[in-house]
């Protein structure tokens, strides 16, 4: 390569790895043996297993030593953006083996949190988004609301970060003309409905986990030699196909749903063991592009907001939405 090549072709940054966390990359009691062989397979998991996240005074989500190990290998070789749909107050719950991470994305994209602070900037640009609706987040509550207020399906009903409703629903006595009654009038005014589980989200069609990837892309100083992801449901969807490659768990929305995709790998375990064989994948992958020898240069370009933007981080955690009503 000559000296002109040089000036022209800016420098790569680190591989991008973004990772979605319930079910992906931790789990709860109740996942961690799934696939486990035997009950004394599925006893020794639940014993090894790792508390990373206590919700009102008891252990809620767990990762398995080697997980915790292997995710602490990733960041050494890549740019880690954990990207969940949880709220903020939620996702501040969890105590993951990297520390605070230069970005994390929260509320389905509806959130960048910058070294644990919120990004007014990009609050902004989302409210901008939403603002463009033919309704609100109230609005559709409302809409919700008139439906399952009283009725012996609802358990839970919820505005999550003032951007999305959430509804945890009893599936034996959902009546099955609900779901598709709310997808055609959401539908109708840029809303978009998916049911995962017992769960049922109700999302604006314009802010996706992966609008808030293509943001954090252009933080970096260089841009990233290569994207990978990693993620278990619907709402994964557009991020698992929108990087470079990506992998997806032998369980969750995806799996049930019987999705696949050329760009998405599938493990071959799940439970516990899924994460660590996506973890293994992301790590092979991302470890292949890096060069020992330079020096990580993926610091945050110089648009990041100035301090009188920023939003103190709360130390109070927000107890009034559930842990299971969000993913």
């Amino acid at each position: 390569m000559n000296a002109l090549d040089a000036v022209a072709t800016p420098p790569r940054g680190r591989p991008l790895a973004t990772i979605d966390l319930d079910r992906t990359l931790i789990y709860s009691a109740a996942a961690i043996a799934e696939g486990a062989p035997d009950n004394a397979a599925a006893a020794a998991l639940s014993a090894t297993a790792r508390c990373v996240e206590i919700y009102d005074g008891r252990p809620q989500s767990f990762m398995s030593p080697a997980a915790m190990a292997l995710l602490s290998e990733l960041v050494g070789v890549a740019e880690v953006v954990p990207t969940t749909t949880r709220t903020m107050e939620q996702y501040r719950r969890i105590t993951l083996p990297i520390g605070t991470p230069r970005f994390a994305i929260t509320s389905n994209g509806g959130n960048i949190l910058v070294d644990g602070v919120p990004d007014v900037a990009w609050s902004r640009r989302v409210a901008d988004l939403l603002g463009t609706l033919a309704v609100g987040v109230d609005a559709v509550f409302e809409r919700l609301e008139a439906d399952a207020a009283g009725a012996p399906w609802l358990r839970t009903m919820r505005i999550a970060d003032g951007l999305f409703c959430y509804v945890v629903v009893e599936l034996d006595l959902l009546p099955p003309q609900v779901v598709p009654a709310w997808a055609s009038w959401a539908a109708e005014r840029g809303w978009n409905v998916s049911r995962q589980g017992r769960k049922i989200y109700v999302m604006p069609d314009p802010v996706t986990k992966q609008l808030a990837v293509d943001e954090v892309t252009t933080r970096l100083v260089n841009r990233p030699s290569s994207s990978y992801a990693a993620g278990d449901g619907v709402l994964d969807q557009p991020m698992l196909v929108g990087a470079d490659a990506a992998i997806r768990p032998r369980h969750g929305e995806l799996e049930e749903l019987g999705w696949r995709h050329s760009n998405v790998a599938v493990t071959e375990g799940r439970g516990l063991a899924a994460s660590e064989e996506m973890l293994t994948w992301l790590l092979t992958r991302a470890g292949t592009m890096v060069d020992a020898d330079e020096p990580d240069k993926s610091a945050l370009a110089p648009q990041m907001l100035g301090a009188g933007d920023e939003v103190l981080r709360s130390s109070t955690i927000d107890r009034s939405i559930p842990n299971e009503g969000l993913r």
